[in-house]
């Protein structure tokens, strides 16, 4: 976590009435750790809960006691590798994991087959519950409730074309020779060999879609154009923890990042760990450097005097956004996702103030 001292003084803007929402909400969840309801405007009632608050924090690292988030379901490891090998474990929250684990227990829930005309198949979910599947080249989907994906019998020599209707997790194996399509709607996804969500009902007014692991490009359909061989330059393309939504109303793109990012691989990257999220009297550049690897995201300081403000604190085992919450904290600064980017902005520190 962050030092006493910072802890201490967050606590007094809390008790002053001065946090933003996110701070309020971050020392609500404290209390939260120690059954407590918020305190009068006592000074003894306060020196008390903050030891009980400190207490209950340090004893959570000792217990593995892992923080909830402010506003998403949490996903914590014990290494970031680990977190990084399950990332599409994590982000499909079932998917395929129960795909396989059916697979393999020969008890899959089945998909219902209508068969269409061009030697073409679709495939519903009538069920309650996500179903997996495996197409001929060995991509998986997974199809979520009342959704369903059209596809011919047998792929094209040229590219893999499939028709979404609903919300599915699609997992393709990669075949630079021939693109992976998702059609939804006015929208079409391409890939070469990624994982990402799509979401478009035909009775909606947007396409969302989100990616896991790779690179695809979101773009609006044109019939006049071959999407398997041209490289299209229209619409997005987006990464790892980056999301896209099209507004079929005015036809418009619309970027950011996804709810609850995840870390990711990147390359040759060096793997991080636990460890280097430890800091002892750290500068926020290197922090923010460190993070900028770890989930792919860059992170922009709108004032280089915060370049040097300093951090000491455990934040291993905290989801992105409460991380930054934490630093932010720290230091007195904010922050605010703008489009697939995230701006920190603050007065800076001086020699006079680091690591207040």
């Amino acid at each position: 976590m962050m030092s006493r001292s910072s802890f201490h003084t967050l606590l007094n803007r809390y008790r002053n009435g001065e946090c933003n929402e996110r701070e309020r909400q971050l020392i609500e969840q404290w209390l939260n750790l120690v059954d407590g309801d918020k305190p009068t405007h006592s000074a003894e009632e306060y020196n008390q809960i903050e030891n009980r608050i400190w207490n209950a924090i340090n004893r959570k690292e000792e217990a593995n006691v892992e923080e909830i988030p402010l506003t998403q379901p949490v996903f914590l490891w014990k290494t970031w590798y680990a977190a990084a090998a399950a990332i599409v474990f994590l982000v499909m929250f079932l998917g395929v994991y129960r795909y396989q684990k059916q697979v393999s227990t020969g008890t899959a829930a089945v998909l219902t087959e209508v068969k269409l005309p061009n030697q073409m198949v679709r495939k519903i979910n009538n069920t309650s519950k996500p179903i997996g599947y495996k197409f001929g080249d060995g991509s998986k989907i997974v199809l979520n409730p009342q959704s369903s994906v059209e596809f011919p019998e047998n792929f094209a020599s040229d590219k893999r074309e499939v028709y979404l209707n609903g919300k599915a997790f699609f997992e393709i194996e990669r075949n630079p020779d021939k693109p992976f399509l998702v059609h939804s709607g006015d929208v079409i996804t391409k890939v070469l060999g990624t994982s990402f969500w799509v979401e478009g009902h035909g009775n909606k007014k947007q396409v969302e879609v989100s990616v896991v692991t790779g690179k695809v490009s979101v773009f609006q359909k044109d019939n006049n154009r071959d999407y398997a061989r041209e490289n299209i330059k229209s619409g997005v393309v987006i990464t790892a923890n980056q999301r896209v939504k099209y507004l079929r109303e005015n036809h418009t793109f619309i970027t950011s990042l996804v709810e609850m990012p995840v870390p990711v691989l990147a390359g040759n990257q060096p793997v991080l760990t636990n460890a280097d999220f430890k800091f002892e009297d750290q500068p926020l550049s290197e922090i923010v450097e460190k993070l900028e690897l770890a989930y792919g995201i860059k992170i922009v300081l709108d004032n280089e005097s915060l370049n040097g403000c300093l951090f000491t604190g455990d934040i291993a085992k905290q989801p992105l956004f409460t991380k930054l919450d934490l630093l932010c904290s720290s230091i007195d600064a904010s922050y605010e996702v703008r489009g697939t980017s995230i701006l920190v902005s603050g007065h800076g520190c001086n020699s006079d103030n680091l690591n207040r």
